[in-house]
């Protein structure tokens, strides 16, 4: 097994880290046009219901394999894997993990560059009825994406480059402190400025005409990315983790912040768009063409606020981003001892290139669909987010609930009623494996070629 590179100082210092690796745009930017576009709380109570019952016991079986194997997200599968007597093949795990990561990284950058890029457009004033132009122009402009998408790309690498300690660790105890007070802000100011009452009842009531395998698919998918399970993440910090931590614990602190985070932006969203006549309804346009008109129509005030607003989810990339970079810097500094510079370097020209493919899709491969996906965007979001990450996930819940089963360690998991670790192992075993399946089965049918069985 290759050695660990590091470890976490103190317990802290993996709450922090996992939590800014869950709270990202997936929360801020994701979770609000997703809650859109499929029935605004139909969504939302199956997004906590998938969250409570599948989310969290794969996370904790995720945050299990790293720390237990005390390596990268591939060579702790294998540790594990020859520990139980179990075929090495399982590290596909390990690898699908790594691979839905570096896609991820490759068009999150992306949508990142593009939150940098609408704090300023936002600061030097737009007019009222212009944001559906400026977005357009925007897209439609190769270079100037590729130019905000590596400044966040590199300034990410550099904190990774710096390590566990001076990097992750330190980057982390700055960013998520401001990310927690601009989220609260943005929500008060939503609550004056805006609609609540019309915000709280889109997020939270029942939308039943919306409700097909594709919803659930959205809220299965929603959970798992914004938790980051699947992406070899929550394995690679579980491996830094120090002995006396528990899984358990941990686990349930992150999971309920990054769910937290999510309804929070939800209500600072919705009572802005619903209180000046927007539909909340409008795709992953929600944050970049609604809320840029929400400002205009703010006037000098929105110049203030806009600004802030964006500044939130950059904050909120940026912790997620450094998060997503990990499992592969880990993976190729520790499995062929490389210094973590050089695997830094190799993995960041690799994301360049993903990078560089989502945003052609943008614009100068706009047109070229990918089978049933509009563009290469699209696709790479496809592929990650709806494909690969459900599949890792059941992949690993089989991996802990059956492979693993006689070396599962109650001091490092933290569960001592022996009640709920029986419960924790059958969900493993059956439960998540079984539901994941079918709905990414029937999800993807839907998606893919129409195909809706209801």
């Amino acid at each position: 097994m290759a050695a660990n590179s590091g470890q976490w100082n103190n317990n802290t210092a993996f709450l922090l880290a996992a939590t800014g690796s869950a709270v990202g745009l997936g929360n801020i930017w994701g979770f609000p046009y997703k809650a859109g576009e499929n029935g605004g709380g139909l969504f939302v109570l199956l997004y906590i219901f998938f969250v409570i019952t599948l989310g969290l016991p794969v996370f904790m079986a995720e945050v299990f394999i790293g720390k237990k194997g005390k390596s990268n997200p591939v060579s702790s599968v294998e540790t594990l894997a020859k520990a139980s007597n179990s075929s090495k093949s399982w590290n596909i795990i390990g690898y699908g993990g790594i691979l839905a990561s570096l896609i991820i990284a490759g068009y999150y950058a992306v949508i990142a560059g593009f939150v940098i890029n609408y704090g300023f457009i936002s600061a030097s004033g737009v007019d009222v009825g212009a944001a559906e132009a400026i977005y357009t122009a925007e897209k439609a402009n190769f270079w100037e994406m590729t130019m905000w998408f590596s400044i966040f790309l590199f300034g990410s690498g550099f904190v990774v480059a710096n390590g566990i300690d001076k990097g992750i660790d330190k980057a982390m105890r700055f960013l998520l402190p401001m990310l927690f007070v601009l989220v609260f802000a943005m929500v008060g100011y939503g609550a004056i400025a805006g609609d609540f009452a019309a915000g709280l009842s889109y997020l939270f009531s029942w939308k039943a005409d919306d409700f097909s395998a594709g919803t659930i698919q959205a809220a299965i998918g929603q959970a798992f990315f914004s938790m980051s399970i699947g992406m070899g993440t929550l394995m690679a910090f579980g491996s830094y983790m120090p002995s006396d931590q528990k899984v358990s614990r941990a686990s349930s602190v992150v999971v309920t912040a990054d769910t937290g985070v999510a309804l929070l932006a939800g209500l600072a969203i919705f009572p802005l768009a619903l209180g000046l006549g927007f539909s909340p309804n409008a795709g992953d346009t929600l944050v970049f063409v609604t809320m840029t008109e929400v400002f205009a129509q703010l006037g000098s005030i929105g110049q203030f606020v806009g600004p802030l607003f964006y500044f939130l989810l950059a904050v909120a990339a940026f912790s997620s981003m450094i998060s997503i970079l990990e499992p592969s810097v880990a993976f190729l500094s520790q499995k062929f001892s490389m210094t973590r510079v050089k695997a830094t370097s190799i993995i960041m020209a690799v994301c360049f290139g993903l990078s560089l493919v989502s945003v052609a899709g943008h614009n100068v491969w706009n047109d070229v669909a990918i089978g049933a996906l509009d563009n290469t965007f699209e696709a790479m979001k496809y592929f990650a987010d709806d494909f690969l990450l459900l599949l890792v996930g059941t992949g690993m819940s089989i991996f802990v609930g059956w492979r693993l089963q006689g070396a599962l360690d109650n001091d490092i998991l933290g569960i001592e009623n022996k009640a709920l670790m029986n419960l924790w192992v059958f969900i493993l075993k059956w439960v998540s494996p079984i539901f994941l399946m079918l709905i990414w089965t029937l999800g993807n049918l839907q998606i893919l070629f129409g195909i809706r069985f209801f």
